[in-house]
């Protein structure tokens, strides 16, 4: 199984610390876009580094056109030496509409469309006669000069997915599939796994072409109590979305999510935090003591080809956070 952990701050602290990832032996540091784009952050990182992977959970894809995403993804990969994995998530509806101006009626079949148009830039590129035509992008001029590279090989795509119609496009057209950091060991293998697994079956692709990314929460300290809190709060902040519903019905906790909207709309932290129970804690996290984390890894093996370790942010001052991902390094080179 490998080990990558997601890394974030100002871009010379994603420098700092893609360096000093990849000096502790990880696997892959991965990058998120939430105030940040994912992919300038990629780039600081890549430009810190060498050898470790480097890619990310995720870039938003439905805010840019498939032939943006091409092309920078390929100067990604150009840039570091095919090292880098161009993570792609849908993003909810509302943050989609609100946020970026942007309105998707059916994100998996637009997701699936989305990916064979990159793959229809990238294979211009090389030199093929190819153009895209599908309900909802139209590429017919996918170079500007024509073939630029082409040696280059397809950057690999990953999707972020949760529910099955998305978890069956990755195994439909995917490199692999990033899991979100509320989807437990079970539920990756109970729900996700075989939505993937319809998916390689339907396109006739081989079975291990789709393997899965976890994203674990991990949150760690001399202070037990105060890492799980943090871990708590962060899970309590997910489960008020209704697109993570299922994960919270796996685990029979389905009537949280109206707690957890009730407390997050009168800013009650504290309650919040104490809706997450310890089982729903340590079904989903690996939060507390540097010492108990190890054993609470294992329960990934056999179902996540790579686990990326992530530390909470809701609710975290920057210092915090830095120290929290500190921790999440120092665990994930001890492993």
């Amino acid at each position: 199984m490998k080990i990558g952990v997601a890394i974030g701050g100002n871009l010379r602290q994603v420098s700092a610390l893609a360096g000093r990832a990849e000096a502790a032996g990880l696997e892959s540091v991965w990058l998120a876009e939430l105030d940040r784009t994912a992919l300038v952050q990629a780039a600081a990182a890549i430009s810190a580094t060498s050898r470790i992977g480097v890619g990310t959970a995720v870039a938003l894809a439905f805010p840019r056109s498939p032939t943006i995403t091409a092309m920078t993804a390929w100067d990604l990969d150009e840039l570091s030496g095919d090292r880098f994995m161009l993570g792609l998530g849908p993003q909810v509806k509302r943050v989609l509409e609100a946020r970026f101006s942007v309105h998707v009626d059916k994100p998996g079949p637009q997701m699936r469309e989305y990916v064979r148009a990159v793959r229809t830039v990238w294979a211009a590129n090389r030199g093929e006669q190819v153009t895209h035509e599908g309900d909802n992008y139209r590429i017919t001029m996918p170079t500007f000069h024509g073939p630029l590279r082409p040696d280059r090989r397809d950057t690999p795509i990953l999707l972020a997915a949760v529910g099955p119609v998305m978890s069956r496009v990755c195994g439909e057209v995917a490199d692999g599939l990033i899991g979100h950091p509320l989807a437990s060991p079970l539920f990756l293998r109970e729900a996700v796994r075989p939505a993937i697994d319809e998916g390689l079956a339907r396109a006739g692709r081989p079975a291990d072409a789709c393997p899965i990314t976890a994203m674990a929460l991990v949150s760690l300290g001399d202070d037990a109590d105060a890492a799980r809190r943090a871990a708590r709060l962060q899970i309590a902040f997910y489960a008020t979305t209704p697109s993570y519903k299922a994960i919270l019905a796996l685990h029979r906790r389905e009537s949280l999510p109206r707690d957890l909207r009730r407390a997050f709309v009168n800013r009650d932290q504290d309650r919040m935090a104490e809706l997450i129970d310890d089982e729903l804690l340590d079904a989903i996290a690996i939060a507390g003591g540097p010492d108990e984390a190890r054993d609470r890894l294992r329960a990934w093996d056999g179902v996540a080809d790579r686990v990326v370790l992530g530390v909470p942010w809701y609710g975290m001052d920057p210092d915090r956070q830095s120290d929290a991902i500190a921790a999440a390094l120092e665990f994930g080179a001890s492993v």
